[in-house]
């Protein structure tokens, strides 16, 4: 049967003990030498025992041992040992996001460096790092929205899937934040369904985006996401706006294969701003928060701060063997252990008086015992 200890480096820490233990008995045999050396200035060898009670070297050596063994135990003790085997339930509490990740082509703009959509990228790895134990979705969308990931405490599949997003993901062209908040909705409604309750409390829908709205109507759907879940906005982009052009490989595939120059040719550079008006109504609306992407952590840092405000459910259960802490026994020994010092030194003066009678009865010269 193994054994195993719950403090790290437990090896440093149990030689560590064991030379404390070797050094504590050299004091405590140093100590008692210069207690017999201090009396004998005074008293007769012979006669020292008969006049101070508990001054008996062989009555006096089990304090030591019980110090050393109480010591030692609760060293132990700390040291946390584990050993024996039990079933226990281990219950995983999480929250549910479901990340709407704006796919469009101005998600392509580089501003900021390298460009929009992997600046969210980046954004939404961050998240997934400070929250290890939630469950994630990941809704992409341009023209339309179409779920990538379904919610999972896997998060190297999420991280899989994220790792593959980019602006061609959806083919139909535009933006439509709304069609993201609907297929956010429909997740959950779906859960709502399977669960026969409402977990409103610990849900919360990101959208990460631009802002640019050229579909539906993001505001009223975000007002009906909050229904379902608290919806917080990260806007990535520049107010000032960025050149967003059509790549290459796009444009061959247009009838005449060559960048137009018509005001709607869809190959005609074109500005893309952040709309931080309409983001920071989606994220009034939805009853969450807004903030701004920016080249440190501090965004995330600061919608975190805001979620830690959800409540969490158990979302899944297991039996796992586990090893037992029996830190109890050792701890019990140390108490036990200082308990007889205590007990032995009360009755240490009748323990001697009791052995000189019984010398005495055997006809031996109490004064002559070691």
């Amino acid at each position: 049967m193994g054994i195993e200890f719950g403090i790290p480096y437990y090896g440093a820490w149990l030689a560590g003990t064991a030379f404390a233990l070797v050094c504590l008995y050299v004091s405590l045999n140093v100590m008692e030498r210069q207690r017999q050396g201090r009396i004998a200035r005074f008293v007769e060898a012979k006669l020292a025992p008969r006049l101070l009670a508990g001054l008996d070297a062989s009555a006096r050596r089990p304090l030591a041992w019980f110090t050393l063994l109480g010591v030692g135990a609760l060293a132990v003790a700390v040291a946390q040992p584990h050993w024996g085997q039990s079933l226990r339930e281990i219950t995983k509490h999480s929250r549910d996001f479901i990340i709407l990740l704006d796919t469009s082509e101005s998600m392509r703009a580089k501003s900021p460096l390298p460009n929009r959509m992997e600046r969210a990228k980046q954004k939404i790895a961050l998240l997934l790092d400070k929250a290890p134990a939630d469950r994630f979705a990941l809704v992409a969308f341009s023209g339309a929205a179409q779920l990538q990931s379904p919610l999972t405490l896997d998060h190297r599949y999420f991280r899989t899937v994220l790792d593959s997003m980019d602006t061609d993901v959806i083919s139909e062209e535009g933006t439509n934040i709304a069609a993201a908040m609907q297929a956010a909705i429909k997740v959950f409604a779906k859960e709502d369904e399977d669960a026969g309750v409402s977990n409103r409390a610990s849900r919360a829908i990101l959208l990460i985006s631009d802002g640019e709205q050229l579909e539906g109507d993001g505001i009223e759907a975000a007002r009906e996401a909050s229904n379902y879940a608290r919806v917080f906005v990260l806007g990535i982009g520049d107010p000032d706006g960025a050149e967003v052009m059509m790549p290459d490989f796009m444009a061959r595939y247009l009838k005449d294969g060559r960048r137009g120059t018509s005001e709607h040719d869809p190959t005609k550079p074109h500005r893309s701003a952040l709309d931080e008006g309409t983001l920071k109504q989606i994220a009034l609306e939805g009853g969450g928060a807004y903030a701004r992407s920016v080249a440190d952590t501090w965004d995330i840092d600061e919608l975190y701060s805001r979620f830690a405000t959800l409540s969490t459910r158990d979302t899944s259960s297991e039996l796992r063997l586990r090893l037992v802490n029996r830190y109890q026994w050792p701890l019990a020994a140390a108490i036990a252990a200082f308990a007889a010092e205590g007990v032995w030194l009360a009755i240490m003066p009748w323990w001697r008086r009791w052995r000189e009678r019984k010398q005495r009865a055997a006809g031996v010269d109490g004064a002559e015992y070691a």
